[in-house]
């Protein structure tokens, strides 16, 4: 009895495991429209960071406060963020057209860019969700992160990037179910313990 008691250490895992599920769906959902990918991230992370601080929020109510809240300047920082990945995209690809040296240099310098839009994405939308501010202030001040809290950042960006490595070898069927009822969420969990810890220096 003891052991399937409201309060006991199982119960409580269970709890969060369903917290997680429904969080982890409603992302999805709330991400279908594709330009709000940017809004369904900082309601995401505002409700993990919630979790990771032992709160027990309402998973669904949250979410979409959230979401009502940051919807405007989360969704402009997500289309500039996609039209910077497109830029840098297209750029990769019309470099080919030189050679030697130049072809060299431009390697570096769009690769420079691109772990810089890497670094900053890791920050963004978690600061969105915890901070308020302008939006050049936002995306100066998630760079800024990024860069002053290394070790912090490493290990954030090496859970996106070993996420998405494990994906690309994993069966694609296996990798959707996991991502539709898992992934995003544990991923924004896992990071929201390291995440909470570097924004209580700054509030």
């Amino acid at each position: 009895m003891k052991f399937l008691a409201i309060d006991s250490p199982v119960m409580r895992v269970l709890g969060r495991l369903g917290d997680i599920i429904i969080l982890n769906m409603i992302f999805v959902v709330g991400c279908i429209p594709v330009i709000t990918i940017g809004t369904s991230l900082s309601a995401l992370y505002a409700v993990a960071m919630k979790m990771a601080r032992g709160e027990e929020p309402s998973v669904w109510k949250e979410f979409w406060k959230a979401y009502k809240r940051n919807f405007k300047q989360a969704t402009i920082c997500w289309l500039i963020m996609a039209v910077v990945a497109i830029l840098l995209f297209v750029d990769f690809r019309i470099i080919r057209v030189f050679q030697g040296s130049m072809y060299s240099v431009m390697r570096v310098i769009l690769a420079i860019i691109l772990g810089m839009w890497i670094l900053m994405f890791q920050y963004l939308f978690p600061y969105i969700a915890r901070f308020e501010n302008g939006i050049f202030a936002t995306l100066r001040n998630a760079l800024l992160l990024a860069a002053v809290n290394i070790p912090f950042t490493i290990v954030i960006t090496g859970l996106s990037v070993g996420s998405l490595i494990v994906t690309l070898f994993t069966s694609f069927v296996v990798a959707s179910i996991l991502w539709v009822f898992f992934g995003f969420a544990v991923l924004s969990y896992a990071q929201s313990f390291l995440l909470c810890r570097i924004f209580e220096k700054y509030e």
